[in-house]
C-alpha cells in the first residue's frame, strides 16, 4: 500500500510537470493587474563567482537590482552554495541558515519551522523563489531542489517588496538547481539518521551540446523516525527546472511536488498568567522553568501535519539591445494541508494544560511581474535604470478547530492516552489577499565603479478582506531607499544604506474607542553602514545597524482605550561574517552577531526592556581541513553559540546560553565502473547537550535537539 502511495505521488510530480500554466491560473483575472515588484536576471549558469573554497559565493540576486556583486553592493547578503548545502547535510532551511549568526532559530515543532533575522522574526511563507514571493512551498522546508540560499540581512521593501506575511528584518531567497555546462551532476544519494529516517536522492541533469538548453531534476524520498520521540517523517518530492539561453533571450521553467507527512510532531512549551514578576513572583517561586529534555515529548500522541505543495513558475528575459532587456514572470502555487495539534502550556497557578487543533487549509497562490532595466551614460556618469511591476494574490480556505482547554495531572503531556480529535475536514474560503505595486531604481556608478549610488523606491498597495467577517483592510506606502558603497581599493568596500520594510497595519475591533479605523502600514526603517573585504582567499562583511519596527500600541486618552501605531521596538547591533580558504586544504566559515533589541515605546510596564526570544551574542564557525596523507579526505568541526535569552517582557525569565560543537568527516573515491563515490558522515551536538530556544513572538520556549548523527553516501554516475 506504501509503494502504491509513492508511486501515485511520483505520477502527481510528472502531471504536475505537464501541467499547462493557463489551466492553473483560471481562477485568478489578469485583466485588471497591477503588478509589484522585482527582479531581473539569473546570472549566466557558466558563470564561476564563488569565494575561495567553494562554501559561498561573490554575487546574489539583490531583487529589482538583479544579480550583483557583493563588492558593488551596499547590502549585506551571504548566500550559501550547494557544496554548503552539501557537505553539512542539510534536511531543511534552518539547517543552512544556522550557518549564519545573525539568524536565530524559532522553530515552533517538528512540523512548523520559522527563525528570525536581526531578531525580527520570519517564516516560510515569506521565502521568495528566484525574487518571486508567494511561490515557495508554503509549510515545506526542505532543500533538495535548491542550489543556492541567499540570506539578505536588513529591510528589503525596495528589493523584494512586501512579504505576504510581512518580515521585515531580511529576505531568504531560493535559488533552483539547473543544469551546469562542463559538470556531472548525475547522483544518487542514500542517506540514513537524525533519528532512524532512511532517504534517497536521484539527480539528473543533461545540456544540449551547443549548451543552449538545459534540464535537472530532483526525486527526493524519506522516511522514518527522528530524533524526538514517536516523531515520524514521510516526504517525497520532484522538482524539474528547465532553461534556454539564447543569443538575446533567455526561458526559465521551474515546477516542484511535495507531499509530507509528520505524525506526533514535537511541540513548544507556552507560558501563560506571567505578570510583571518584578511585583507578582509567584510563578518563579513556585516553579521557575521547566529543565530542558530532548527525551521530554510536548506534542501529543495521534497529532499530525499531511501537507501537499505544488508550484510552477515561468521567468521570460529579452534584450531587445545591449542596453536594453525586458522581463518577465509568472507563478502560481497550490497547497494543501490537514493538520491536527496541540498547545502546551503552564500556568501562573501550577497548572499545566493543553488544548487540540485541527487546521484545514487550502491556500492558492499566483504572482506576477514585469518590468524593464535599460542602461545608458551621463557625462562619465553610468545609469543602470529598472522600472518593474508585480502583483502577488492569494487566497486561504481554511477552517481551525480548536479544543477547550484540559488541565493535567503531570508536567508533560505524555501521559495523556485518549482525547477527542474527531475533527471533520472542512475549508471555507477565510481570506482574500492581494500584493500590488511599482519600484523605479537607479543605479549610478562613475566611470571608474569606484562610487556607485541606489536610488529608488517603492509604492506599495495593501488589500485583505476577510471573507467569514466581511471587514477589509486597504492601504498605501510609499518606501524610499538610498544605498552607496566605495571601493576603496580592489579588495575593500565601504558602505551605507537606508531601507524600509512593510507589514500591514491593524483593522481596529471593537475592544477600542476607535473601533473600525485602519491604521496605515507598519514601517520599519533601517540605518546601515560597513565594510567588506575580498582578498581572493577571504570574503568578510562588518556591518553596523539601527532598525526600528513599528507596531501597535493602546494608548489611553480620557479614560478610553485607543489602538495606535505608535509601538517601537529598536534593534541595534554588530556582525561580522567571514568565508573562504585562507590556505589550499584548509576552508573556514564563520559569523557572529551582537543584537540589543528593546522595546522603545511599549506599555510602561516594560518599556525599555528586552525582546523576548532575542540573545544578545550570537556566533558560529566552522573549518574542514584536507587530510593530505589520505587522499579524498577532509575533516570538520562547527562550533555554535547562542547567549541567553528572556522568554518574558518584564525581562525576569530567561533561558541559558548554550555552546554544541559538531563533528564531521567527507571521503571521495573512486568506486565501481571508476564512479565517483562521496561518504559523509557527521555527528550533532556531540557532547548531547539539553537546551531551551526562546520564542520571539510569545513567552514560549521549544526544546533543542540533542545528539544525532547522519551517514550518506553519494554516487556521481
Amino acid at each position: 500500500m506504501k509503494k502504491q502511495q509513492q508511486y501515485r505521488n511520483w505520477l502527481c510530480a510528472a502531471l504536475l510537470v505537464s501541467m499547462p500554466l493557463t489551466g492553473y491560473a483560471a481562477e485568478y483575472q489578469l485583466d485588471d493587474m497591477v503588478i509589484t515588484g522585482v527582479r531581473v536576471h539569473e546570472a549566466p549558469i557558466t558563470e564561476n563567482n564563488e569565494v575561495a573554497g567553494g562554501q559561498v559565493a561573490r554575487t546574489a540576486d539583490y531583487g529589482v537590482l538583479g544579480n550583483r556583486d557583493t563588492m558593488t553592493t551596499p547590502f549585506n547578503m551571504t548566500t550559501f552554495t550547494d557544496k554548503t548545502i552539501t557537505d553539512i547535510q542539510a534536511s531543511n532551511i534552518t539547517d543552512v541558515i544556522a550557518m549564519d549568526a545573525s539568524t536565530n532559530n524559532q522553530t515552533l515543532s517538528g512540523a512548523s519551522q520559522a527563525w528570525a533575522i536581526r531578531g525580527f522574526r520570519a517564516q516560510q511563507q515569506d521565502v521568495s523563489f528566484n525574487g518571486l514571493h508567494g511561490i515557495a512551498p508554503r509549510f515545506y522546508t526542505g532543500v533538495e531542489g535548491i542550489d543556492r540560499v541567499e540570506v539578505l540581512k536588513g529591510a528589503s521593501a525596495l528589493l523584494y517588496g512586501m512579504s505576504p506575511n510581512g518580515t521585515v528584518g531580511g529576505n531568504i531567497n531560493y535559488v533552483p538547481k539547473r543544469a551546469k555546462s562542463g559538470e556531472n551532476q548525475n547522483s544518487i544519494k542514500l542517506s540514513y539518521g537524525d533519528g532512524h529516517q532512511f532517504g534517497q536522492q536521484l539527480d539528473v541533469a543533461a545540456r544540449t551540446a551547443d549548451n543552449k538548453w538545459g534540464v535537472h531534476f530532483t526525486g527526493y524520498h524519506t522516511n522514518g523516525s527522528t530524533s524526538f520521540n514517536d516523531e515520524k517523517i514521510q516526504t517525497n518530492s520532484a522538482f524539474l527546472g528547465i532553461d534556454r539561453q539564447g543569443s538575446n533571450s533567455r526561458l526559465y521553467v521551474d515546477a516542484g511536488y511535495v507531499y509530507s507527512n509528520i505524525d506526533n510532531p514535537q511541540y513548544r512549551v507556552q507560558f501563560a498568567g506571567i505578570t510583571n514578576t518584578r511585583i507578582q513572583n509567584n510563578y518563579i517561586n513556585r516553579f521557575g522553568l521547566p529543565t530542558a529534555n530532548h527525551n521530554e515529548k510536548y506534542g501529543l500522541a495521534d497529532t499530525y501535519r499531511h501537507v501537499t505543495e505544488k508550484f510552477a513558475v515561468s521567468r521570460y528575459e529579452y534584450d531587445f539591445s545591449k542596453n536594453l532587456t525586458a522581463f518577465a514572470a509568472l507563478g502560481m502555487r497550490h497547497t494543501k494541508m490537514d493538520y491536527v495539534y496541540n498547545d502546551f502550556r503552564y500556568q501562573a497557578n501550577g497548572n499545566t494544560q493543553y488544548r487540540l487543533h485541527n487546521n484545514n487549509h487550502i491556500n492558492k497562490a499566483l504572482s506576477a511581474e514585469v518590468g524593464l532595466k535599460g542602461q545608458f551614460n551621463t557625462g562619465s556618469v553610468k545609469h543602470e535604470v529598472t522600472g518593474v511591476a508585480t502583483r502577488l494574490a492569494w487566497k486561504r480556505y481554511m477552517t481551525n478547530e480548536t479544543g477547550a482547554w484540559t488541565v493535567m495531572s503531570s508536567l508533560t503531556p505524555s501521559t495523556v492516552s485518549s482525547y477527542d480529535h474527531s475533527y471533520g475536514w472542512g475549508a471555507e474560503l477565510n481570506d482574500s489577499n492581494l500584493l500590488t505595486g511599482f519600484a523605479l531604481t537607479d543605479v549610478i556608478s562613475t566611470k571608474d565603479d569606484k562610487w556607485t549610488f541606489i536610488l529608488g523606491g517603492r509604492y506599495q498597495h495593501i488589500s485583505q478582506v476577510m471573507n467569514k467577517t466581511g471587514k477589509s483592510y486597504k492601504e498605501n506606502a510609499f518606501s524610499p531607499a538610498f544605498g552607496v558603497i566605495h571601493k576603496l581599493n580592489d579588495t575593500t568596500s565601504v558602505y551605507a544604506n537606508y531601507m524600509q520594510g512593510l507589514s500591514a497595519g491593524d483593522l481596529v475591533d471593537s475592544n477600542y474607542a476607535n473601533d473600525g479605523e485602519v491604521l496605515s502600514p507598519y514601517k520599519t526603517k533601517q540605518f546601515e553602514v560597513g565594510a567588506k573585504f575580498n582578498t581572493g582567499k577571504f570574503l568578510t562583511t562588518v556591518s553596523a545597524f539601527q532598525i526600528d519596527q513599528a507596531g501597535s500600541l493602546v494608548e489611553t486618552r480620557n479614560g478610553l482605550d485607543y489602538l495606535t501605531d505608535g509601538g517601537r521596538v529598536r534593534n541595534r547591533g554588530l556582525e561580522v561574517s567571514i568565508a573562504g580558504e585562507p590556505k589550499e586544504g584548509t576552508r573556514v566559515m564563520g559569523s557572529v552577531m551582537y543584537l540589543l533589541s528593546r522595546y522603545h515605546k511599549a506599555p510602561t510596564s516594560y518599556e525599555g526592556n528586552e525582546v523576548i526570544g532575542t540573545p544578545r551574542w550570537q556566533a558560529v564557525a566552522r573549518v574542514e581541513q584536507d587530510i593530505k596523507s589520505v587522499k579524498g579526505l577532509s575533516v570538520n568541526a562547527r562550533v555554535n553559540y547562542q547567549g541567553p535569552a528572556y522568554i518574558d517582557q518584564w525581562n525576569t525569565y530567561k533561558v541559558g546560553g548554550r555552546v554544541t560543537w559538531d563533528l564531521g568527516a567527507k571521503y571521495e573515491f573512486k568506486g565501481f565502473g571508476s564512479h565517483p563515490m562521496i561518504v559523509r558522515a557527521d555527528v550533532y551536538n556531540v557532547f548531547n547537550k539539553d537546551y531551551w530556544n526562546a520564542m520571539s513572538n510569545n513567552p514560549a520556549i521549544y526544546v533543542g535537539k540533542g545528539r544525532t548523527a547522519v551517514i550518506s553516501l553519494e554516487t556521481r554516475f
